[in-house]
Formats: structure tokens, sequence, C-alpha cells
């Protein structure tokens, strides 16, 4: 893990000087597990926005498919030369995957990579993995890479912690997973460590040892083959720990839990594990009494028996805060509040849901009205405000056959006066068109004091051809804007069958979002914008 500041200073995320000494980054690559069974396929899909974003030409996407073992199956080249919609579908290789004897029941790898002569600046490209079937689909942006070179390597382990921040559950039909595609360095037998935390903040540890590992192997580790969840959990979800000495790829993880009744899948990727991290890099004191310490602003779904909650996971650097939550309408119409709600001390290891629909009812907010939660995190010690803190947004529906909900992983922002010194955002995220999908614009900042309107311009693209839709939209503050494909039919004959892609200029630096893709069974795809 490489610390905040770090990560701000060598992608100028806030308008941080530049490091002088920065190596400008020419290959951006990811690598996914993937699988193409009787049961689920696995799709990428992305969009040219290096060309929109950098202004860079054309890039050269390499892709490689490999099985399980590493063992090379394909190698493609395309050049990117539109800003348009692509994919690249585990369908296009049935044909080769038979012709070389791999099983029907297929897992392996797809890496992707983006070479380009000018600063592609973030080494992992935005990509999304999509996993699917008639009934459901999931999906995750970039998990983990192989590493550029030893310096990037260096870069990205100033500290060596394990991987949590998702849910697991231990209930009979659910099986949690992790998954993962080694670098080029055999491991063996590696060891790893675990440590579940459950809704009581009971803690259970221990280890085992996986077999040896080949250069470039995918693993699906299903927990239930290692640990007995059902014992640990009970039917509540929970977390875990993973702990790991894995070398020369970027161990963030592809993880998440099959629904094998309602053959649906709920995938997410996990996140660095900062409890055990107190130094100074680990904390952002506050700067300006104009800011909350930590906000960002989530949509809610409350009706039609969907629920949305709240997942904290107890991964912070060592530190004690509060959780207010402010409610408003779609058009930004403050609601009420539910002040120091919540109280986490990181000696405590809280694993909480939060179900924003019953503290809405709590306070006397309507669920009809209520579409938009601002979350406000708040420290008394203003030294020790912790700069990777991440929650989940569980997204679901009651009563329907796939009991999943989304686990999507998101941060909060930082109080940080930097942000206001820019003049706007682009923003950019995938239509899935699995299922019924849509995008959400929100328009919120970690400000103690917000009014401002988020002017936006969006431009759909389509894998069809380079033709691009042009439309405009006003978001209020604290407010969301909502584009729903299921009630737009010149989106749906834009996109046809294929997946599309929204990209949004605002005049406001803190335009943000999500995107969905829902199913009549109840599985919820889910995503936060690029």
């Amino acid at each position: 893990m490489r610390s905040y500041q770090s990560h701000l200073q060598a992608t100028q995320s806030a308008g941080e000087t530049l490091v002088a000494n920065r190596k400008p980054v020419l290959r951006s690559s990811a690598i996914f597990p993937v699988m193409h069974t009787d049961t689920y396929s696995s799709k990428v899909i992305f969009m040219g926005y290096w060309l929109l974003k950098r202004n860079i030409w054309e890039v050269g996407l390499l892709y490689t498919l490999r099985n399980a073992a590493g063992t090379l199956l394909s190698r493609k080249y395309v050049l990117i030369d539109s800003a348009k919609a692509w994919s690249v579908q585990m369908s296009e290789y049935t044909e080769l995957l038979q012709e070389a004897g791999e099983p029907s029941e297929f897992t392996g790898s797809l890496e992707l990579e983006v070479f380009s002569t000018q600063d592609l600046v973030f080494p992992y490209p935005a990509f999304v993995l999509v996993y699917f079937n008639e009934n459901s689909s999931s999906v995750v942006h970039t998990v983990g890479r192989i590493y550029n070179d030893i310096e990037d390597l260096q870069q990205n382990n100033e500290y060596q912690v394990s991987e949590s921040g998702f849910d697991i559950y231990g209930r009979d039909g659910l099986a949690p997973f992790l998954s993962f595609t080694n670098g080029p360095l055999p491991a063996e037998e590696p060891k790893v460590t675990y440590e579940i935390v459950d809704g009581q903040h009971h803690t259970t540890s221990g280890t085992f040892t996986l077999p040896s590992l080949k250069p470039y192997e995918t693993v699906f580790l299903y927990l239930k083959d290692y640990l007995d969840l059902q014992s640990i959990l009970g039917d509540e979800p929970g977390m875990i720990r993973f702990g790991h000495n894995f070398s020369g790829f970027f161990p963030r993880f592809l993880v998440g839990n099959l629904d094998q009744n309602a053959q649906s899948v709920s995938i997410t990727h996990s996140y660095y594990d900062s409890s055990g991290v107190d130094d100074k890099r680990a904390y952002w004191p506050r700067q300006d009494e104009r800011f909350l310490d930590s906000s960002t602003s989530i949509p809610l779904y409350l009706t039609n028996d969907f629920f949305t909650k709240l997942v904290v996971y107890p991964i912070f650097s060592p530190s004690d805060f509060t959780l207010s939550f402010r409610f408003f309408d779609a058009d930004g119409t403050f609601l009420g509040e539910a002040l120091d709600a919540y109280k986490f001390r990181s000696i405590d290891s809280q694993y909480v849901q939060i179900d924003l629909g019953e503290l809405a009812k709590q306070i006397g907010i309507s669920t009809e009205a209520a579409k938009t939660a601002q979350l406000i995190a708040h420290w008394t010690d203003a030294t020790r405000i912790p700069t990777r803190l991440k929650f989940g947004l569980n997204v679901g529906q009651h009563g329907r056959a796939s009991v999943l909900p989304s686990n999507v992983c998101f941060a909060p922002q930082v109080g940080n006066p930097n942000s206001l010194n820019k003049p706007g955002t682009f923003k950019w995220a995938p239509f899935v068109n699995v299922g019924n999908s849509e995008i959400v614009l929100t328009n919120s900042a970690p400000l103690q004091q917000y009014d401002r309107l988020a002017n936006v311009t969006l431009s759909f693209y389509r894998e069809a051809d380079a033709q691009v839709l042009e439309r405009t939209a006003v978001v209020s503050p604290n407010g969301l804007y909502t584009i729903r494909m299921a009630e737009d039919d010149e989106l749906r004959h834009f996109f046809g069958e294929a997946s599309g892609w929204l990209t949004a200029r605002a005049d406001n630096p803190f335009l943000n979002g999500y995107y969905f893709d829902f199913h009549p069974n109840g599985a919820v795809a889910a995503d936060h914008l690029f």
C-alpha cells in the first residue's frame, strides 16, 4: 500500500504539486479473474476515455487470455483511436477453449495492457469486469494488475497490510470467495492469515496454507472450503481480514459471494486494512474550518421493497469518530438529520450495517421522499482524520430470489482545500445493459455550507460506432439526477443490446455518482463513477 499523500502527488488528483522526479506512466494495465461456465460468463467493458480526458490521440490495447494454470491461450492487439464503447467478451473465445481442450467450467485470467507514448498518469485503467447470466449481473472496476517495473512495485509497497473491506456470509446457499491472478513469480505454498469479524464485533482468527502457485495462475478461493463460516457467522454477514505475502503483482483482490440457489453473484474488490497503520502519513489533519472532516453523498433506494444499507468496516487507522446523516429529496431539499447517530472506536473493531431506511423512519423522514443521504464523519481529534476510510454501499431488494445486495467499496472525501481550486470535473460510467441500467449523478461537497449547482454536459457512447449523443443536465446542491434506460426510448435504441457509456463534464468539482444494473430476481450490480 502506498500512502494517500503519495497517491495524490502521483496523480495530481486535487491540484497537488507534481513530484519533480516522477516517472511518466506509459503502460497501464489490469488483470481480471474470469469465468466462462454453464452458469456465468464474463466480459470487460470500457470506453476510449484517454482521448477525452488526456487528449491522447490513440492508445494500443493488448489483451491476453490465460487458463487457470497460467498457460497463455490467446493474445490480441487493437488500436483504440475512438472514444466509443468497447468490450472484450469471453464468448469470443468459446471455439478456442474447445479446441484447446479447456474444461466447460472454464476459469482463468484476462489481462488488458494499454500502451501510449504520452503519460497515462494512472498505471491502472478504468475498466469494468462484468459477471453475468440471463438473470443477474455484477460489476467491479479494475482490481489487480502486474507491476510495470521494480520502481512501480516499490512505490506501492510503502506498507504491508492485509486486504479487507467486503462482506462475507455463512448462511447455507451462499458461497463467499476471493480471487486473484498471481504475478510472474511462483509462490511456494503461501501461508495466509485471516481474522473474521461478525456483527457483534467478535473476532475469529487463524491461518491456512494454499497450494503452491505457478506464474500467472488464477485462484478462486472459496472460503467455506477452508473455514466453517456457518458456525462462525450463522446466518448473518461479517467481514474478513486476509493477510498474505504474495509478491510481483498489485494484490487488490476480486471478492464477493455466489448465491447458489438463485444463480446470481455479487462482486466487489478488497481494500487496505489500515487498522495497524498509525504514522503521520496515515492521517489528514483538519486544515480549513469551512470543511467537514470527511463526507460524501449516496443515492437511496427505499421503496418497492428496496433497501439501502451503509456498511462500516473497522479497517481505518486508529482513531475515534462519529457518523451523522443528512437526508435530502431529489431536488436537494433538506428533510432532516441524525446527528452523531453512530460512534466508532478503532479499539472496538466494529463491523456495522446501517439500514438507512430504518434510520430515516426513526427521525420522521418519509422513505418515499428521501433520495440522497449525506454521510458526515467527524473526529474530536483534528490531527487524526484517517486518509483511508472505506464504506460499503449495499442496495438490494427484499422478497426476491436473489438475496445478495450490491457491496460497492467507496470512500468519503476528506476536507481538502485544494479541491476548491478545481474549476470542474470529468466523470464517466457504463450502462451495463444486462438488466435495467441507470446512472445516478450526485452533487455533494465536504463543506459546512454548500449551495453550488452543477451544470453538466452529458455525452453517450456506444459499441456499434463512434456516434455520440449529447444532452445537458443541472444537478442541484445535495440533489441527484438519474438516467434510467427503462424510461429512455432514445438511449435504448441508441445502445441496442450492447453496453454504453456516459461522460459527464461539470463546472463543479464535486459532481459524483453511481451506476446500477437491476434485475427482476433482486440481483443488483453497482459501482461508483470513474
